[in-house]
């Protein structure tokens, strides 16, 4: 019993250890499973060791994610008196292993950086040798700091610094993963030696400081002084006030240099808040470092300010939040004001668009050596870049196979999400008629980094953006909005993203009439499918569909991004939009390839083309055949199902069944247009499927709003060797 009592103490204490830095543990625990366990984390660390430049800022992140993570845990450490009694080992090597622990864990990420590599025992193997390194450096260090002089630490030191420059050099300079995970470990010993002998070396100095005899006199002085004896002191602390001077003359030099440090990577990280191109410059691996660095170290000193005043700051933070999202909307969708009223009232039906658009190709229709008449409808399915980037490639590639004739037999084009980017990339191509020659220009567009910028403004301002008056700082949704809109290069996708929505209204007056776009939206109340479309959505034909639109006053627009950016997003990477009282969010949450509003097109057609060949046998309606190509970019292998934990299935068994029910609506809604084809064309099929991944295929591509080169080689290798996708193009040429 002695033994059980002595023992669940000890837990205890190990539970309030791991209480007291939970927020370091955390974002350690986060690091460490979005690196090395998500084709997104590895291909984000690719494309952050892209060149030399983003190299750099990866180490600046790094680093700076370290030292908020070591020093920061030693400042809560220093006013937990109470558990210094009983845990003083605890409170003081607990930092240092945190700091530590954050260099392995991007060890291990570099080590596992293949897509397809999870590699547990490789992981544990690294895992063990961290530590084993920190227990056997750590008492190395201990040693040599308590044999050498302060002259010979200082010297160390140097060396140290020197050995810090050389080698930062030397890994930026080479830039590959092999050099960062050979060189890191030799950084993260280093980090551990400057922190073992930083104390000795500040202490020696005071052998010639005259300690006062006073202890009131530790209150007094500078205010510098004051702020460090603030930090690190606990008021509530027994300890001895001559030590808790010598403890404040050693700190407050290191105190100087860290915020001298913070504050540059605070520059840093405020800059890429505030600038689009210098977010996209650094690339997102740096952000998610200095993002982390950026939001412990807040946290930390927020709970700092809650053991010094005995008061909850954090509650008292969550409860302002609360209380402003009552009185401000920071999630309003970005709306353009127009001086004339837009042109959503004169949008056409979908039959009067339809004989508009057979109209103008009347004259292959009545071709008697024509035994069919193909029209084509585009399913996109959702997938961020990813999707966008192979939806938009296999688009034109058909265009270039088929010398253009693809966009002259293209009636529909409906996606969700990265499906509805990837259409409007395509789409611009055919204001101009240039799609055949601008495969180049989709690709080089949907390659840019759409991710940065509204992942810096997710990982910190959007945080406490109700707290932000007047919308002074717009949301991430806005960010990837700009995004959009925003790239190295000018060209047709940026100037239709630039585009008011009802600009695509007016085009219909040319001579070729473009296809009819929907981009598929959900309403967050209730679930209900919505559509931002160039068409009218009629009741009598979409049923209970929101036309998005419609919710707009007279003069009142959306970009084109915008209606994008509608449809993409995502939580928690994009909050619901709000336009009036209705919120909308990514149009995957009821059907992610857009399936239903095709069906429902489908079906409306197809009764108009049986009326007029029942009244006209010979009407050359009866030649056309409406072909259905679904562009997706999921791996088709079975999903495992495996038990779950009885708790799991008393608080969690709703939130799983309805997440996993996105899929499989999704998947219904696309058999169910297959299976209309089937029977209207007497088992005939004219459902065709274009995957990125091949049949047993593991998921290996990034589902992110970026891109590595790394992963658009293997997606163009993928296009190039597509069992399919020639073969459509040279039968629609032909």
């Amino acid at each position: 019993m002695s033994a059980l009592k002595k023992g669940l103490q000890q837990l205890a204490i190990l539970l309030q250890l791991l209480w007291a830095f939970l927020p370091g543990i955390i974002f350690i625990l986060f690091a460490y499973i979005f690196l090395t366990g998500f084709v997104q984390g590895k291909d984000i660390i690719l494309t952050g060791l892209k060149s030399r430049q983003t190299g750099l800022f990866f180490i600046i992140g790094l680093l700076f994610w370290v030292l908020i993570t070591w020093y920061t845990s030693r400042l809560i450490a220093y006013n937990h008196d109470r558990l210094f009694q009983v845990a003083r080992k605890g409170l003081y090597h607990t930092p240092r292993i945190l700091g530590f622990t954050c260099f392995t864990v991007i060890i291990i990420a570099l080590t596992v950086l293949n897509p397809s590599e999870r590699n547990n025992l490789k992981q544990w193997i690294i895992f063990g040798i961290s530590g084993i390194g920190y227990a056997v450096l750590h008492p190395l260090f201990e040693r040599i700091k308590n044999k050498s002089n302060r002259k010979a630490l200082i010297l160390y030191r140097n060396v140290l610094w020197l050995l810090f420059v050389i080698i930062i050099g030397t890994m930026v300079w080479l830039n590959t993963s092999l050099a960062y995970i050979c060189l890191l470990p030799v950084l993260q010993a280093g980090y551990l030696f400057l922190v073992i002998s930083r104390k000795k070396i500040s202490e020696t100095i005071l052998k010639h400081y005259a300690i006062p005899a006073n202890k009131n006199l530790i209150s007094k002085g500078m205010a510098y002084k004051n702020l460090v004896v603030w930090i690190f002191t606990d008021k509530e602390g027994k300890r001895d006030p001559l030590k808790k001077e010598l403890m404040i003359q050693t700190e407050k030099n290191i105190f100087l240099w860290f915020n001298i440090f913070s504050v540059c990577a605070m520059l840093i990280y405020f800059a890429a808040v505030f600038s689009i191109s210098f977010s996209r410059y650094i690339t997102a691996l740096p952000i998610i470092l200095l993002s982390f660095g950026i939001l412990l170290g807040a946290g930390n000193i927020i709970t700092l300010f809650s053991l010094k005043q005995k008061i909850n700051f954090h509650f008292l933070l969550l409860l302002a939040i609360v209380i402003a999202g009552f009185f401000n909307e920071p999630h309003d969708v970005n709306l353009l004001q127009l001086n004339e009223s837009n042109q959503y009232n004169a949008r056409p039906s979908l039959r009067a668009h339809f004989n508009k658009w057979i109209e103008e190709r009347k004259i292959q229709l009545k071709d008697s050596s024509l035994k069919t008449f193909p029209v084509y409808f585009v399913l996109a399915d959702g997938g961020a870049s990813r999707s966008a980037y192979w939806t938009a490639s296999v688009l034109g590639k058909i265009e270039t196979t088929s010398s253009g004739n693809f966009s002259k037999q293209l009636f529909c084009l409906s996606g969700a999400s990265g499906g509805s980017l990837g259409n409007m990339s395509f789409f611009a191509t055919l204001l101009n008629r240039t799609g055949v020659n601008n495969r180049n220009t989709i690709e080089e567009y949907l390659s840019s980094d759409f991710l940065s910028f509204p992942l810096i403004r997710l990982l910190g301002p959007d945080i406490i953006l109700p707290l932000i008056p007047f919308q002074l700082l717009h949301d991430r949704a806005a960010a990837l909005e700009k995004s959009f809109q925003t790239t190295n290069n000018e060209n047709e996708i940026t100037r239709l993203m630039n585009m008011p929505f009802s600009a695509l209204q007016l085009q219909r007056d040319s001579s070729n009439a473009l296809p009819l776009v929907f981009i598929n939206c959900t309403r967050m109340q209730d679930g209900a499918p919505a559509v931002v479309s160039n068409v009218n959505i009629e009741k009598n034909v979409f049923g209970k569909r929101i036309d998005v639109l419609k919710n707009l006053d007279a003069k009142q627009d959306l970009s084109v991004a915008a209606a994008v950016t509608l449809g993409a997003r995502f939580p928690y990477f994009s909050p619901a939009g709000r336009i009036g009282n209705e919120y909308f969010v990514d149009g995957g949450y009821f059907d992610n390839s857009g399936a239903g509003v095709v069906h429902e097109t489908i079906l409306d057609l197809q009764s108009m083309i049986m009326d007029s060949i029942k009244n006209n046998p010979q009407h050359p309606y009866q030649k056309i055949r409406f072909n259905v190509l679904h562009i997706t970019n999921e791996p088709e292998t079975e999903k495992k199902i495996s038990t779950i934990h009885p708790l799991v299935n008393d608080l969690a068994a709703p939130v799983k069944t309805i997440l996993g029910s996105y899929a499989r609506q999704t998947d219904i809604n696309n058999l169910r247009l297959y299976k209309y084809l089937l029977e209207i064309y007497k088992g005939d099929t004219t459902y065709t499927s274009i995957n990125l991944y091949k049949k047993g295929e593991e998921d290996g591509y990034p589902m992110n709003w970026s891109i590595s080169e790394e992963s658009l080689t293997r997606m163009n290798k993928r296009l190039s060797a597509h069992e399919g996708i020639a073969s459509i193009g040279q039968s629609i040429k032909r």
